[in-house]
């Protein structure tokens, strides 16, 4: 994935002996974005919000609209967001080389990820490291060894986004991180981001050349199992002037084309390209897409699916590509399953002798309508109550939990649930009370 914020579209291309998977990940930061999925709900096996990034210390630090209940309803398929280790806007290889170095902070890094998944009650995590270090490699696969471990005894699954390249003589920090024939064994997905092959420093060209793509594919196969090969391919477009680029959304491209009077044709790759006033654009189209797509099927027809950045950049027309309207002949994946979650805080703190309370949301996933029944579980051994104002919710409201300590109450931390019930579908969502002691704070000043 690209600088700040990376993501891409697995898809469903129905080839003559299987449908290939169709999922996304989505720039929450992007109105646009959440358009594109609202337009197109259905289309897509699995979505990869990026939702997650770093604190300077490489925890998880939520993104813009993280976790947002419109946004999750709008997503389709299995639910697995995506985690960067983007710090203060960038990737920070430095940072990671420093989480991964340790088996202490590695696992407490892959603890503090499974048990986000387990209690927001995703499907998994896409782990989206760029610019690591070539020495960190070896760290890199232990961490996803970690991760993995703990996420599949959970069943959940583990996505694991890396550069592209053709062999692994590719040894510069970045592609030079990751083994790939490691992390595919450990990963359920290994998404390939074939893309940026010409770049904002690079002179202009394709993004995504077919023969480059071609050989990217053909080294994945020969060390990651097929059903686990997810290619990524571009929606976006740079605009190259003066030996720097900028991105284009494939709108923004036409626009531009159309002001100057420029006239938009293909290369020999199929990429859309123009130029004007000492300025050069290539970018994507339903037709170039189609046409990298249409290489891969031929060629490498027994890989899991495709990827592309990003939802909300796109031709719409590539969802009539997706869902087989134009050219590739695919029929639409069955729709999702409904599903429900809780959005809400993990953690509450309350001082001994006064009450707290927090509300959570019934999130409705894939289409969801109806009403769960309410049940709190309060704390073993604690001296307080824990109660819920409702015995039911609808999709998309909201129940109020009030936590009332006494004198009584002994400081410490406390658990307890929020369990929502709709006839065989559930969810989960654990508290942490912390207990304090005002007046003990108050005697020792």
């Amino acid at each position: 994935m690209r600088i700040a914020a990376i993501a891409a579209l697995l898809f469903t291309f129905a080839a003559s002996t299987f449908a290939y998977q169709e999922s996304a990940w989505i720039p929450p930061w992007n109105a646009d974005a959440l358009k594109s999925l609202q337009s197109n709900l259905g289309t897509l096996n699995e979505t990869n919000p990026v939702w997650y990034s770093w604190n300077a210390d490489g925890t998880p630090l939520k993104n813009w609209n993280a976790e947002n209940a419109t946004w999750r309803s709008s997503m389709s398929g299995t639910l697995v967001p995506t985690v960067q280790n983007v710090v203060n806007g960038s990737f920070d290889g430095n940072t990671a080389a420093a989480v991964l170095a340790s088996p202490v902070s590695r696992e407490s890094t892959a603890a503090a990820i499974s048990q986000l998944v387990v209690m927001q009650a995703f499907d998994g995590i896409d782990i989206d490291y760029e610019r690591l270090p070539a020495a960190s490699r070896d760290n890199f696969t232990a961490f996803l060894t970690t991760l993995g471990s703990k996420l599949h005894a959970a069943n959940k699954k583990l996505s694991v986004t890396v550069y592209a390249k053709t062999s692994d003589s590719a040894n510069w920090n970045g592609p030079g991180g990751e083994d790939w024939r490691a992390i595919g064994g450990i990963a359920d997905s290994v998404k390939i981001m074939a893309y940026d092959y010409s770049y904002p420093g690079s002179a202009p060209g394709p993004i995504a050349p077919l023969n480059w793509i071609d050989g990217v594919a053909t080294y994945a196969q020969s060390v990651i199992p097929n059903d686990r090969i997810m290619i990524a391919l571009p929606w976006y477009g740079y605009d190259w002037s003066s030996g720097a680029a900028t991105d284009v959304t494939y709108a923004s491209a036409m626009q531009l084309a159309q002001s100057n009077g420029a006239t938009v044709s293909h290369d020999a790759n199929g990429e859309a390209t123009f130029t004007y006033g000492g300025h050069t654009v290539f970018f994507q189209d339903a037709s170039s897409y189609a046409k990298k797509v249409q290489l891969l099927k031929d060629r490498h027809a027994s890989i899991a699916g495709f990827a592309a950045w990003s939802a909300g950049v796109e031709d719409p027309a590539i969802w009539n590509v997706m869902r087989g309207s134009s050219s590739s002949g695919a029929a639409p994946p069955p729709a999702p399953a409904a599903a429900i979650a809780i959005s809400g805080p993990g953690s509450l703190t309350v001082s001994r002798g006064s009450s707290t309370a927090a509300d959570y949301q019934l999130v409705a996933v894939n289409g969801f309508t109806g009403t769960a029944a309410v049940a709190v579980q309060p704390p073993s051994g604690f001296n307080g109550t824990v109660s819920a104002n409702a015995a039911s919710v609808a999709a998309g409201g909201s129940i109020r939990v009030t936590v009332n300590t006494t004198s009584l109450t002994t400081p410490g931390s406390y658990q307890f649930q929020v369990n929502l019930t709709s006839g065989t579908l559930t969810a989960t969502q654990v508290v942490t009370i912390q207990v304090t002691d005002l007046s003990r704070r108050h005697s020792a000043k």
